[in-house]
């Protein structure tokens, strides 16, 4: 993925937010940012890219309605075998509720919708626990 992607809003974002102290609202811009982001790269098929918004790390989950995944590469192999790489179906993200747990945490509550290649379009409610170290990154992800 190169530089030209990434609006310019998002550069200036992060150039501002590393100049002033981080307050709850910064975070929640900074989180949907995140999210925003994510599914840009998976709506250009860039698998990897959206993995990013990952914290790449063996204790990071995932949960769907039929099993828990664990580790990081684990979750990118279900991504990969459950909807291809390079050939994803669209995703958008809607009402997104960002809460702090601390300076270090959030959950987020939001909807996802899907547009599938053969015409569905299946939606849902997910739930992210998000921990900050260099940036935001997803630690647990439910999505049923």
């Amino acid at each position: 993925m190169n530089a030209r992607f990434v609006p310019s809003a998002l550069a200036l974002a992060a150039t501002l937010a590393s100049a002033v102290p981080a307050t709850a609202d910064d975070d929640a811009v900074a989180i949907t940012t995140l999210l925003t982001r994510s599914a840009l790269y998976w709506n250009h098929g860039d698998l990897d890219a959206f993995m990013r918004g990952y914290e790449n790390a063996p204790t990071t989950v995932y949960v769907s309605s039929k099993r828990v995944i664990h580790g990081y590469a684990n979750i990118r192999a279900h991504y990969a075998e459950h909807y291809g790489v390079g050939t994803l179906p669209t995703l958008s993200i809607s009402d997104i509720a960002v809460r702090p747990l601390g300076d270090r945490y959030a959950v987020v509550v939001a909807r996802w919708h899907l547009a599938m290649h053969d015409g569905t379009h299946p939606t849902g409610i997910f739930t992210l626990v998000l921990h900050r170290t260099d940036g935001w990154h997803i630690i647990t992800d439910h999505s049923p």
